[in-house]
Formats: structure tokens, sequence, C-alpha cells
């Protein structure tokens, strides 16, 4: 299980240094890592996912930076780890939803404010804040309906193929 977290680990970081460095398919890459934790998830239960978030995230502060660790400590670990929490405690589906939607746009509402970025943005488009969080919120409701999905398909791949693959060749 060591080497499994290890790898997970190292393969994780490796996908948050390509989406600081490349150009493009930042987003994707983020999508990735979060992979890689489900993995980990699947394979270590919570607390080895736990571990396996945490040092990607503690190395990604030392490359790319603490921007590409911030954003995938705050937002990518943590939605991956409670969307597949919640899926476990068997908890009906609109109130996944609801739950991870409530909590995930609370931090980022919350993150927005910390950082200033809403008077930033105010200031230099000359929009409302109220309009500014409208757009915020439905693209990032968006984004988690489709995060959502992928995870959802990643997890019945996970099952049909990779699970099998494992136990047969260990």
């Amino acid at each position: 299980m060591i080497a499994l977290g290890g790898i997970l680990i190292a393969l994780g970081w490796i996908f948050v240094i390509l989406s600081g460095v490349l150009p493009t398919g930042r987003l994707f890459l983020l999508l990735l890592a979060s992979l890689v934790v489900a993995t980990a998830f699947f394979e270590m239960r919570l607390t080895g996912a736990l571990l396996v978030a945490l040092g990607i995230s503690l190395l990604s502060l030392t490359y790319p930076g603490l921007v590409h660790a911030a954003i995938f400590a705050i937002f990518i670990g943590p939605l991956t780890l409670l969307t597949l929490q919640l899926a476990r405690l068997q908890i009906p589906k609109i109130a996944q939803y609801l739950i991870s939607h409530a909590l995930m746009s609370l931090i980022l509402f919350a993150l927005i404010r910390l950082v200033g970025l809403d008077s930033f943005v105010t200031n230099r488009l000359n929009l409302d804040l109220w309009l500014l969080l409208l757009i915020l919120f439905v693209a990032f409701q968006l984004l988690l309906i489709i995060y959502r999905q992928v995870l959802y398909y990643f997890e019945a791949f996970y099952d049909e193929r990779i699970k099998p693959w494992i136990r047969r060749n260990s």
C-alpha cells in the first residue's frame, strides 16, 4: 500500500506539474490528477486517498507553485473525496449533488472574497458584484456537474476494467 500510495502521489504530481507548464488543457490535467485521488480512494479507502491528496498538494508547493497547489488542495482533492465519500455512504443522489455543490460553492465564494478578486474584477470591468457572482456560480455549477459525470464514468471504467486487471496480476 505504501508503494501504491507513492506511485499515485508521483503520478498526481506529474499531472499538476503539467497543468502548470503546458499552455492549454490545464483543467483536463487537474481532472486527471483528481482521478489519481479517486484511484487511491478505490484502492486504499478514504484515509489512503487523503494521504495521496495531501502528498500531491505538498509536492505541488515545490513545483509548479502556490497557485496550482492551492487549486488542487482547496478544490480538486476535496471535491473528489467528498463526492466519492457521499456516494459510498449511499446518500440519495440529489442530496449528494446538493451537499457537494453547496460546500464547493461556499469555498469558491469565500476564496473570491478572501483574495479580493471580486473588487478587482468589478472595478476593472464595471460589473455589478451580484452579476459577477451569478456568472461565476452558474459556470462553477456546470463545471461541477460535468466533473461528477466524468467521475461516475471513471468509477464504472475502474470497476469494469482496471480492478479486475489489478486483481488478476497481483
